[in-house]
Order: structure tokens, then C-alpha cells, then sequence
């Protein structure tokens, strides 16, 4: 049997050997060329434009309840959008490693210039994190809760605008509520989402910002349809959640909480909640490095999370990015930390 500091040291020689690597990358950054630039400008415009994702992920535990060491495709992602004549707008988007590979099929209409009405398949509007495109987002992947518990992409209708010169924003929409079912209402009950968002904080002065969110979501669901918690379970299903994020001259600091309550039609009320909490600081100009507490308890019906994830973010070009991940557990030995390395490029 290996010893446990045996596995220690190959995880740290692993770890020493991808810093080195993602390190090599940012030291030998260049500015993108001007053929990649006249490729973005023919593809990028007002009334269609064309996106790509890719993110290749390395994967590695010493000790695993689940899955397997080894490398994946988690996202191969082709869009088109665009808006015409700033009333009517589009977007369609497929994810070719997913089942079913549409991700977003959408179309909208603004009102004016604080008002538009959405319809067709889009992200529900609860969590910052989750609204956060997949390119985006601090770590390789979402929190726990926010895997766990959020709505997800759904079917429906939805109403967004703003005031007060843009400062406070909201959303409201009414979905189907069975996202793997994307052309029918399978169970013929209807799931409400809304959330409410100040952004505060900007100046002229400053480079700091500060973004509050409140999120709800009710569902009567009487058919159980896979996936996360929320979507698997059938029953009166309440959430309510509250997210901040925080940015200051290079420093950053984000958390958000999510509580819910089920009631189960056959019998057992749930109360599955979780919440994280991240800081971060831009050490260099495309470097950045994250820390985040991960907590997830989720009342007998999953399995609860507890951990630290330590995040280094570089971004060798405007389009390319590498994240290094390493994840702690706090409520299981040591063995079962895992390593995470994205390799991503998006334009």
C-alpha cells in the first residue's frame, strides 16, 4: 500500500509541474495578431455575430468516491446573436458534449432602452454565479449550491428592465419548469423565478464596483425531471437567495447564500441550503489568484460538501484563459482533494 506521504509528494510534484507550465505561458504572452483581430471583426457585428467555447479539463484525485482520473471536454460551445434594428434580438446556442446539445434558443424584444421581453430557452434569473457565463466564472467550476440548487436553463417568458440610470435591474419570468423537456410543459405546472440587483459602487475615479442580488424561485412541480436537487425532487419547491460581489482595484471578494424549502407530495419536509464565500487579487496584470470556502448541506437529499479551493487564474491572451483548482475537503481526509486544470479558449 502506497504510504500517505508518498501520495503527498506526487501531488505536489503534479502541482510544482502545471504551475511551472501554466507560469511558462504568462511569461510568453503576446498580443493577439491582426489576423485574429479581422477574423473578430467579420464575425462580430450588430446583427449576427458567432462565438466558440472550448474548455479542455484535467481531472485528478488520489482517492475518489466517484468518476475517474483523466481528461474531459467539458465544453465545446458554438452561438449566434445578434439585434436588429436595437428592437428585435436572438440568440441560439449548442453545446456538442451535452444531451440535448441546445443550450439556448431565444428570442426578444426591447421595449426601450430599460425594458425588454425574452422568450424561448435561457438561463432562469437566480445567482450571479450562475448568470455568469461559463467563460467567465472565477473557478473551473460553479459552487456546489449553486450546481445543486439553482433553476438552471428553462423554457418560458421573461420580463427585464432597469432605473435609476441603470442601478438597480430586474428580472422576472414564468418557465416551465422542466429543463431536459425543452419543447413541452411535460408536467403542466409552471415554476416563477425573479431577482432584483443594485450595482453600486462604480465612479469615474475608481475602479471599484459593488453588485447586490436577491433571487426567488416557487415551483408547484408535480413531475420529477433529473439533474440537481431542484429539478429531481417533486414538490412544493421555494428558494430564496441573496449574492455580493465586490471589486476594488484588482482585489475581489464574492459570496452568496441560497435556502430552500421542499415539501415533498408524499410526505417530508427538506430544507437543503449552502452558501461560498471567495477572495481574490490580480498579482500581475493577467494573473490572478482566489481562495474560496465551498459549503453545501443538503438534508438527506444529496450527499453535503464541505471544502477550500485555492484558484489560479492566467490569462495568457484576450481569448484564452488556464485555471489551476485545487480542492480541499474539510469534512474527509486529505486524499480526497482534487485537482482541476482548464485549458479554455472563447471568443
Amino acid at each position: 500500500m502506497i504510504s500517505i506521504d508518498t501520495k503527498f509528494l506526487k501531488r505536489l510534484s503534479l502541482l510544482t509541474v502545471l504551475l511551472f507550465s501554466i507560469t511558462s505561458l504568462a511569461l510568453a504572452q503576446q498580443d493577439e495578431g491582426s489576423d485574429f483581430q479581422e477574423l473578430q471583426q467579420t464575425i462580430k457585428n450588430d446583427y449576427f455575430s458567432a462565438g466558440m467555447l472550448i474548455q479542455n479539463v484535467v481531472d485528478y484525485q488520489p482517492e475518489r468516491l466517484a468518476g475517474n482520473n483523466g481528461f474531459s471536454i467539458s465544453n465545446a460551445r458554438f452561438q449566434i446573436f445578434g439585434e436588429l434594428d436595437d428592437r428585435f434580438g436572438y440568440q441560439l446556442q449548442a453545446n456538442v458534449t451535452n444531451s440535448p446539445a441546445i443550450l439556448d434558443a431565444n428570442l426578444y424584444y426591447n421595449f426601450n432602452k430599460q425594458t425588454s421581453l425574452k422568450v424561448g430557452l435561457f438561463k432562469t434569473p437566480f445567482s450571479a454565479e450562475y448568470l455568469t457565463g461559463a467563460a467567465a466564472i472565477d473557478f473551473v467550476n460553479r459552487s456546489t449550491v449553486v450546481n445543486q440548487l439553482v433553476p438552471n436553463r428553462q423554457a418560458g417568458l421573461q420580463l427585464a428592465g432597469s432605473f435609476s440610470d441603470g442601478t438597480m435591474q430586474y428580472k422576472a419570468g414564468i418557465f416551465n419548469g422542466n429543463r431536459f423537456s425543452i419543447n413541452r410543459n411535460s408536467d403542466d405546472t409552471f415554476m416563477y423565478v425573479g431577482r432584483v440587483q443594485a450595482n453600486l459602487g462604480s465612479s469615474e475615479k475608481s475602479t471599484s464596483s459593488l453588485n447586490i442580488g436577491l433571487n426567488a424561485s416557487y415551483e408547484n412541480k408535480k413531475q420529477a425531471f433529473g439533474g440537481n436537487i431542484q429539478s429531481s425532487f417533486e414538490g412544493k419547491q421555494t428558494l430564496l437567495g441573496t449574492d455580493l460581489r465586490y471589486t476594488k482595484d484588482g482585489f475581489l471578494l464574492s459570496g452568496e447564500f441560497i435556502y430552500s424549502w421542499f415539501e415533498s407530495d408524499i410526505g417530508g419536509d427538506y430544507n437543503p441550503y449552502g452558501y461560498y464565500a471567495t477572495a481574490g487579487y490580480y498579482v500581475g496584470p493577467n494573473t490572478q489568484l482566489l481562495i474560496r470556502w465551498d459549503d453545501f448541506q443538503a438534508d438527506y437529499l444529496a450527499s453535503n460538501s464541505s471544502s477550500v479551493i485555492a484558484g489560479i487564474n492566467i490569462f495568457p491572451t484576450t481569448y484564452s484563459e488556464v485555471q489551476l483548482n485545487y480542492s480541499i475537503p474539510t469534512d474527509q481526509a486529505i486524499d480526497y482533494s482534487q485537482l482541476l486544470l482548464n485549458l479554455q479558449l472563447n471568443f
